[in-house]
């Protein structure tokens, strides 16, 4: 008789995981119960427990996925003791390998090329299986300055927070063009940027959006898989250059007010920005048909021939969006149009053409744009360029999810387990992938996404990257705040291996995020296949609470003060996001709370020391911050200082330093597991791009960064 906890182990769900304290927990049949069903095992019964473990036991006769790397042989099983036709596909279509076997283990002793490859199994001439062949590099791609072992910097930024007189109300390409080439004269080889994923100005102009607040996160957007036209320089365009209803649009006073009106407000006014940048854009997409020369509309047709289905079925989405007045979720649409295949949605696409092609244009505008700015970058001799972060799950009122639901699990969310600094637990919004059907569908959905997030990046962030090797499956339950649920395990050779074909496919170089709750083995396992740790200042401490020293932070590493889900060096000094965790509600009781303030005061005190030891700390500074290490409440005026030259003091390969810690912000640009209850994304840096360049921090930053970076 098969038990719940065995039924659930088979569907990779885990009994048990240790926190970051050493606690072990243990999962409840009531989440296994719940995961299970949501993952289609019914197992309400003893009957449905067995008749869903008979099917996950069950041997197919070739596994769905089949992953390699260079350095071992290509061996696998045939499930069956007939005789069968295999044969091996190249993406040319070219059979490249053929074997008649009577089953068992079979192994392929030619040399392969790297790539993806069908393994077809046929009796009689007709195909009986087929299978994705995996044949990967065993390590990702390494640019020239880690093969020779170099110390590289630049900055790292929120886009929609940056500002210039050309803006329109939120950070733009333009805008990121100058801060690279900033960096550029400044010795700096890399500009790390928030991901780039597409936001509806209609969702967030519903009434159920609260312009100030809600959710503009750009972890979590309608599509990961292509470019915000939000964030466009439409004012380099040729289409708003030439058009003359453009040229008459931006003369109005009423529009010159509004303009003026997004660009003052200390806060990104997503609403506002996207619904005047989304009309201006139809006045130039209507230029563009009618006017624009026959180089420029060819440009646009390769862009929709090679982007395909995928870049329609997004931008059907985002009509449907718009007809459905901004209701996003489309689980909630009434009309037929909730299934991507209904003759509802095909009748809508026929009936909208010129509306789903007026996005094509907006993000084919926006793919070139973010090409141009890597292109400068490599241009100026920058050793990565941009470095773009590619979230881990996918919003689940999303396109990619409304396109192919079977990919995903529907019914739960991705976060993480409760902790000593978020006691509640964490949940994101992301909908999981399911791990038997990514692997049915031969990983199409993963390979998708990290194509195109490489395709404008010298280096890739893969956000939460324990998620290769397992997800905190959550949920809510009404008489308990703190998220319930489970690790779910996938597969963590297809994935790498996919990352490891890609990046070299790509020349892209790979960073793992592994913050948090990290399984044992996990980091072994990233440094076996090159993919860099990420090695964050404030969190990198010994057993005894004291800062690991700069020297013993591992080469193949990113290093930071900190990243968008903390404090910047002035909040972590000031407990401003301890402070913004409580009024959020985000612990428990009040011992939790302070308990965090009772180590962040032994972190300041931890700070003076590391600084001191490394002898970059003067004594005017160290007196100003024994001054206040007590409780915090005043920053010591220029405390980014020291706190970059220990990160530029570091062993790893990059450094990066926050934009906004170079010019002493100290609100948090997000307080994850909040929503409503904290203006997450919207925070403008206090300088202008001309600014920046008028005064002397960006320079004096980065030079003495400069200094400690061999």
């Amino acid at each position: 008789m098969t038990t719940l906890t065995e039924l659930a182990e088979l569907a990779g769900i885990s009994s048990s995981y240790i926190d970051k304290t050493g606690k072990e927990h243990f999962t409840s049949d009531e989440v296994r119960r719940f995961f299970l069903n949501a993952m289609h095992y019914n197992a309400d019964s003893q009957g449905e427990i067995e008749s869903a473990a008979l099917r996950l036991k069950h041997k197919p006769l070739l596994d769905d996925t089949l992953a390699f790397y260079d350095t071992e042989p290509v061996t696998f099983e045939l499930n069956s003791e007939e005789s069968y036709d295999l044969s091996l596909i190249d993406e040319k279509g070219n059979t490249v390998w053929q074997q008649t076997t009577d089953g068992g283990t079979v192994t392929i002793a030619q040399g392969l090329n790297h790539g993806y490859y069908t393994l077809r199994a046929a009796k009689n001439g007709n195909i009986r299986a087929e299978s994705l062949l995996i044949y990967a590099p065993q390590m990702c791609y390494f640019p020239e300055f880690i093969k020779n072992k170099e110390h590289i910097y630049g900055v790292s930024l929120m886009l929609y927070a940056l500002r210039s007189e050309t803006s329109i109300g939120i950070g733009d390409f333009g805008d990121l063009r100058e801060i690279v080439r900033l960096t550029a004269e400044n010795g700096g080889d890399v500009v790390g940027i928030n991901p780039l994923g597409v936001m509806s100005p209609y969702t967030l102009s519903s009434p159920l959006f609260n312009l100030l607040k809600g959710d503009v996160s750009p972890y979590r957007s309608l599509s990961r898989l292509f470019i915000n036209y939000a964030y466009l320089d439409l004012k380099s365009e040729p289409d708003f250059i030439h058009s003359p209803e453009v040229k008459k649009f931006m003369a109005n006073p009423e529009v010159v007010g509004e303009i003026k009106r997004l660009n003052e407000s200390v806060n990104v006014l997503y609403a506002p920005a996207l619904q005047l940048k989304l009309k201006i854009l139809e006045l130039m997409y209507q230029y563009f048909i009618k006017k624009a020369d026959k180089s420029r509309k060819q440009a646009f047709a390769r862009y929709k021939k090679q982007k395909g289905e995928e870049l329609e079925n997004l931008c059907v989405f985002e009509a449907l969006i718009e007809a459905h007045k901004g209701e996003s979720f489309w689980r909630f649409w009434r009309d037929g149009t909730d299934d991507i295949r209904s003759a509802a949605t095909i009748e809508f696409r026929k009936n909208h053409k010129a509306r789903i092609d007026l996005f094509c244009y907006c993000h084919w505008l926006a793919d070139v744009e973010v090409k141009a700015v890597q292109k400068l970058a490599k241009s100026l001799k920058m050793k990565v360029g941009l470095y773009a972060d590619m979230p881990i799950g996918a919003a689940s009122n999303g396109a990619e999810v409304w396109e192919n639901p079977k990919a995903y699990v529907l019914e739960t969310g991705v976060g993480a387990p409760a902790d000593p600094m978020r006691p509640k637990g964490q949940s994101w919004g992301f909908t999981p992938y399911h791990p038997m059907m990514l692997a049915r569908q031969h990983y199409a959905p993963f390979i998708r996404l990290v194509r195109e997030n490489m395709t404008y990046a010298g280096a890739l962030r893969i956000d939460h990257a324990m998620g290769l090797r397992r997800l905190f499956w959550g949920f809510f339950k009404d008489d308990n705040p703190v998220v319930q649920g489970a690790y779910v395990y996938y597969d963590i050779k297809a994935l790498t291996a996919i990352l490891c074909l890609e990046s070299n496919r790509n020349k892209c170089l790979l960073i793992g995020e592994d913050l948090g709750t990290v399984p044992a083995g996990f980091r072994e396992y990233m440094a076996e296949h090159g993919l860099l740790s990420y090695k964050v200042f404030f969190r990198q401490k010994e057993k005894d609470g004291s800062f690991i020293k700069p020297e013993d932070y591992m080469y193949m590493s990113l290093a930071q003060s900190s990243t968008h889900d903390q404090a910047t060096s002035c909040g972590f000094w000031s407990n401003e996001d301890i402070e913004v965790f409580k009024s959020c509600g985000l612990y428990v009781n009040y011992e939790q709370y302070q308990s965090n303030l009772d180590g962040r005061r032994k972190d300041r005190e931890n700070m003076i020391k590391a600084f001191e030891e490394e002898g970059i700390l003067s004594p005017a500074m160290k007196k100003k911050m024994q001054a206040s290490a007590e409780k915090g409440e005043v920053v010591p005026e220029g405390i980014e200082a020291p706190v970059n030259a220990y990160g530029a003091k570091t062993n790893s390969a990059l450094y990066l330093v926050r934009l906004c810690d170079i010019y002493a912000q100290k609100k948090l640009d997000n307080a994850p597991g909040t929503i409503d209850e904290y203006a997450n994304w919207r925070l403008k840096l206090s300088h202008t791009i001309e600014r920046i360049r008028e005064t002397p921090e960006f320079v004096n930053t980065l030079a003495a960064i400069k200094k400690y970076r061999p």
